[in-house]
Parts: C-alpha cells; structure tokens; sequence
C-alpha cells in the first residue's frame, strides 16, 4: 500500500511544473523521459505546456531501476529509513488502524485522547489496489514483490493476521 500511497500522493495527477520547480518534478521527467521518450520529446516541444506525469507501471519501473539509497524517502523501504533490526523501538504503528493506533499511543506517552480527534480521515489505499495491482504485468508484479517482501515480512511479523491480504495481488515470487 505505501509504493500505491506514494505514487498517488506524489505523481497521479500532478503533471510537472512548466519550470520544473516541483520536489518531485525531476524524478517525473526521468520516468517519462526513460519509458515513453515520445511523451517527452512533445511536452518539450509544447513549451512544456502539455499535462504529462507518470503512469503507475512506470513508477513501478523506476522504484526497480533504483538503489534503496537513492530514492527519496517517500519512496525507499521502510528497513532502509528506520532500521528495524538494528534499533529497538517501542512502538510500530499500523497505518491502516490509525484511529486505534493513535489511542494505544496516547494511552502508552498519556497524551489526551481528543489531541488529534479532528483530522481527516486518510483515503483507503487499500481498497484501490486491485484497480492499479491488476493491470501491472507479471514483471512488473515481481518488480513490486522484490521491493516490498522484507518490508511486509517485517510487517507480517508484528500483524500476523494481515499475512494473506496483500499476497493474492502480486503473487507470492
């Protein structure tokens, strides 16, 4: 669910900035420039005026072409960013139960229950993968599996009852 949140959160319908001044602008023209040199060559010749981002196939494919390190942390697997292995931590929280999560926390620092009560609620990730998990092709699907298998390892470990969720949309490679 994370690369889908990023993809959508940082590329769906934002094309690039006319000036490429965007955070994410030069990692958009990398994608389009590698995967569909055609689109490139005419927003550049529209004065780069015409709206063009990457499609989720080509997110896909550059997270693939990528070293851990050399993705920006939006991106990159979470064992790369907060080392799990190596730091003990106190707590992990599961995104998907957010409201619940945040109250075990609060109970744990005993912060006020009401602290965050009014912040909207996230979109459902989850239930919006089969719409971009299923037209990936094979490849692409153990492109995802090879990016994410250790991260939800260590997920699975810490919430055994989600083990099956993800596994009938990429395979299990």
């Amino acid at each position: 669910e994370r690369i889908l949140s990023a993809y959508r959160n940082k590329f769906e319908n934002h094309p690039i900035d006319q000036n490429v001044t965007g955070r994410f602008d030069q990692t958009k023209i990398e994608m389009i420039k590698k995967y569909r040199p055609e689109v490139y060559s005419r927003w550049e010749e529209s004065g780069r005026t015409i709206k063009v981002f990457p499609t989720f196939n080509e997110f896909i494919r550059y997270l693939d072409s990528h070293s851990y390190y050399e993705l920006d942390t939006h991106f990159r697997p979470l064992q790369y960013i907060c080392h799990p292995c190596v730091f003990q931590y106190d707590f992990y929280a599961n995104l998907k139960l957010m409201p619940g999560e945040f109250d075990r926390l609060f109970e744990k620092f005993n912060i006020p229950q009401n602290s965050f009560r009014n912040q909207p609620a996230a979109h459902d990730t989850g239930s919006l993968m089969p719409k971009y998990f299923t037209k990936l092709s094979e490849a692409e699907k153990k492109m995802v599996y090879r990016f994410v298998h250790q991260e939800l390892e260590f997920y699975y470990h810490i919430y055994p009852e989600e083990r099956d969720m993800h596994i009938p949309l990429i395979g299990n490679f």
